[in-house]
C-alpha cells in the first residue's frame, strides 16, 4: 500500500514539473521589416538564434521579416504597446510623428566617422532608454546601424555642391530636405520603391542613396555617375524594444537568456571594421556594372553640408522640445564639434 502510494507521489510530483516547465516556455514575435538580405536582419536571425540557445529552447524568438506582420514602422511606438509583436527593433528616425525628441538625435551631417559616433554613443543610448521608458517601452539593447556612406547617384556627372545645385535631388527624409534647401539644391523624398522610376524619367536627377544596396533596386541601370558626399547616413543605432507586460512575464532564466544574447548582439553589430572595404567592394561591383565614380566631394563642400546640417539639427531639435535640445547639447559636447 505504502509503495503504491509512494509512487503515485511520484507521479503526481513528475507531472507537476513537466507542467511547470512547459508553462516557462515562451515563444515571442520579432517584428522586421526590413529585408532578409539586409545586414540588419542576419544580426537578428542570430540573436533569435541565441535566445534559443542561452535558454535550452525553452525561449523561443520567431522573426518576420520584409513586413510580414503589415506593421508600418511610423506607428511601432504605438503597436509596441499591444503586445503584438512582443519584440522590436525601431531605428529613431522612423519615429518621429510620435516622439520628435527622439527621432532627430542625428541627422545627415551631425557625424562623418566610426570615431565620432562612437564618442557620442553612450549620450544617444541614454537619450533612447529615457525616451522609450517614457512612452512605456522598456529599451532592453542597441543594434548599429552600419556606417552606411550616402553618395549622390545622378543620371549625368555632378561632381561639386555647385553643380548639385542645379539638379533636382531625391532624397529620403525631412531633415535631409531641410539640409539640402538650406544649400540651395530643389529636394525632395521620393520613396524607395518609386526613386528608379523617377530617375529614369526625369523627376529627378539624383538621389543620395547608399552604394552598398543601389543593386537592390537597379539604380545603376539610371543612374551612372556617382560621387560620395563626405558624410554617412545617421548612424543612430536600432533600439531593440520590448512589450512592457510580456518582459515583465519572463521566468528570470529566460530572461537571463535574452539579456545574454543582447549583450553578443551588441557586441557584433557594433564593429565598424568591415565597412570601408564593404563600401569598396559596392563602389567596384557598380563601377564594373557600368557607373562612374568620380573624386569626392571637396573639403568646401564638406563643410558646407556640415554647416546646414548644423542648422537643421537645432531647428529639428527645438521642434522636438526641451529634451531633444538637451540631448543635442550632450551629443555635441561628446563628438568635440
Amino acid at each position: 500500500m505504502t509503495a503504491r502510494i509512494l509512487t503515485a507521489v511520484s507521479a503526481l510530483t513528475l507531472g507537476l514539473t513537466a507542467t511547470i516547465a512547459a508553462a516557462e516556455a515562451v515563444t515571442w514575435r520579432f517584428n522586421n521589416n526590413y529585408a532578409p538580405t539586409r545586414p540588419e536582419s542576419a544580426h537578428i536571425r542570430n540573436f533569435a538564434e541565441n535566445v534559443a540557445a542561452n535558454s535550452g529552447g525553452d525561449f523561443t524568438i520567431n522573426v518576420i521579416e520584409g513586413g510580414g506582420m503589415n506593421l508600418k514602422d511610423a506607428d511601432a511606438l504605438r503597436w509596441m504597446q499591444t503586445g503584438t509583436p512582443e519584440i522590436a527593433f525601431i531605428w529613431p528616425t522612423f519615429i518621429g510623428r510620435d516622439a520628435p525628441d527622439l527621432a532627430s538625435l542625428y541627422v545627415y551631417g551631425s557625424v562623418s566617422t566610426a570615431e565620432e559616433h562612437l564618442r557620442a554613443l553612450p549620450a544617444v543610448e541614454e537619450a533612447l532608454t529615457t525616451g522609450f521608458a517614457e512612452r512605456n517601452i522598456p529599451a532592453v539593447g542597441f543594434m548599429a546601424l552600419p556606417m552606411i556612406d550616402a553618395s549622390l547617384f545622378c543620371r549625368e556627372p555632378v561632381q561639386t555642391l555647385d553643380e548639385l545645385k542645379t539638379r533636382k535631388l531625391r532624397v529620403g527624409s525631412r531633415e535631409q530636405v531641410e539640409t539640402f534647401t538650406a544649400l540651395g539644391v530643389a529636394a525632395q523624398i521620393v520613396p524607395q520603391n518609386e526613386l528608379y522610376a523617377a530617375l529614369q524619367t526625369g523627376v529627378v536627377d539624383c538621389a543620395l542613396y547608399a552604394a552598398r544596396f543601389a543593386k537592390s533596386i537597379s539604380l545603376q541601370e539610371v543612374a551612372k555617375h556617382a560621387v560620395y558626399t563626405g558624410f554617412p547616413f545617421p548612424p543612430a543605432p536600432y533600439a531593440i524594444v520590448a512589450h512592457k507586460a510580456t518582459l515583465e512575464g519572463l521566468s528570470a532564466e529566460n530572461r537571463a537568456a535574452l539579456d545574454k544574447a543582447l549583450v553578443t548582439l551588441k557586441e557584433d553589430s557594433f564593429q565598424f571594421d568591415g565597412d570601408a572595404e564593404a563600401e569598396a567592394a559596392a563602389r567596384a561591383d557598380l563601377t564594373a556594372a557600368g557607373v562612374t565614380w568620380y573624386d569626392d566631394f571637396s573639403e568646401a563642400d564638406v563643410a558646407a553640408i556640415r554647416e546646414a546640417a548644423a542648422a537643421t539639427w537645432l531647428k529639428l531639435s527645438e521642434e522636438g522640445g526641451e529634451a531633444a535640445v538637451a540631448y543635442r547639447a550632450k551629443i555635441l559636447d561628446l563628438i568635440g564639434q
